[in-house]
């Protein structure tokens, strides 16, 4: 089985909307969204459908694009492939929201740089900036108590995938010293009872 296909259905189970309602919360319905390293696009079929929202995915892989293609079918949810570290090919003030879930932690520092220099250029004078991230912390125990089940047995390959990365990221507060260098409001909640953390970004 191909990794997109793995993760498409790991987008499935019904912990990882645990993990997305955080960022589902946050979002205004009949907004307009552009979600960045959208994967096999579940978040913005769930905004599209739950929350009316205008929303479009874009990601550099496209066999991920490809199993977007599949989920999204029943939505007018729009993907783009587009090239790491260029220019994101919209227009400046476009989106009310920008959502950004467990990418930056993979990216080097200069390549963040000039991904949060682009997505303020395009995000509407009043938007946010919306990042969710696996914190890493956390046990197999804890885990299993609030989570585990046959149908979230992926759960446990998510925890392990992401956790040396994610403490790293975590540790390095590398957008709330972004915030602060560039003038911006910040603010960081943890959610999804310790395995996860948001991060909002505003002007």
């Amino acid at each position: 089985m191909k990794f997109s296909k793995f993760f498409s259905n790991l987008q499935e189970a019904p912990w990882y909307r645990s993990f997305l309602n955080p960022v589902i919360k946050q979002v205004s319905i009949n907004s307009k969204l552009l979600d960045i390293g959208t994967g096999s696009g579940k978040l913005v079929q769930i905004l599209n459908i739950e929350k009316g929202v205008t929303c479009v995915g874009v990601d550099t892989n496209q066999d991920m694009l490809n199993e977007a293609e599949i989920k999204l079918k029943e939505t007018n949810v729009s993907i783009q492939k587009i090239e790491a570290n260029k220019k994101l090919p919209f227009n400046t003030n476009s989106y009310n929201y920008v959502t950004i879930c467990s990418v930056l932690f993979h990216l080097k520092k200069e390549d963040i740089n000039l991904l949060m220099k682009d997505t303020q250029r395009i995000l509407k004078n009043d938007g946010k900036i919306i990042v969710l991230t696996p914190t890493g912390n956390g046990n197999i125990l804890k885990l299993i108590t609030h989570y585990f089940s046959l149908k979230n047995f992926s759960i446990l390959i998510w925890f392990n995938a992401t956790k040396k990365r994610a403490k790293l990221w975590n540790n390095n507060n590398y957008l709330k010293q972004y915030s602060v260098e560039n003038n911006l409001m910040y603010t960081s909640h943890v959610v999804m009872n310790g395995f996860a953390q948001l991060e909002i970004i505003t002007e």
